[in-house]
């Protein structure tokens, strides 16, 4: 009989961020704790870049989405000047 035994590696990975934000917490509300200014700072500073990710990322989509709009009026506009110039050509052709 073979035993296997399944490890969730998944849990393992959530328990040390899980871990790290109670002690910076706790560090937090220590007032005997020397770097709390600096926690502060440094926590301010990752919220900003959050926020700066954030727009960027909408700011991405947004491009993505006028990107291939642009294109597809491009090819719009390319098949109205194709049947245009064979309409013109018939034309020409025809008067000739």
């Amino acid at each position: 009989m073979k035993i296997e035994i399944f490890e969730n590696k998944e849990s393992n990975r959530e328990l040390l961020p899980q871990i790290m934000d109670r002690i910076f917490a706790v560090c937090k509300n220590d007032p005997n704790f020397k770097l709390k200014d600096e926690m502060e700072i440094i926590e301010n500073r990752t919220i900003s870049l959050k926020q700066k990710i954030g727009k960027q990322s909408t700011l991405l989509t947004q491009s993505n989405l006028l990107t291939k709009d642009l294109l597809q009026r491009i090819e719009v506009i390319e098949n109205q000047n194709e049947r245009k110039q064979t309409e013109l050509l018939e034309a020409l052709g025809s008067e000739i």
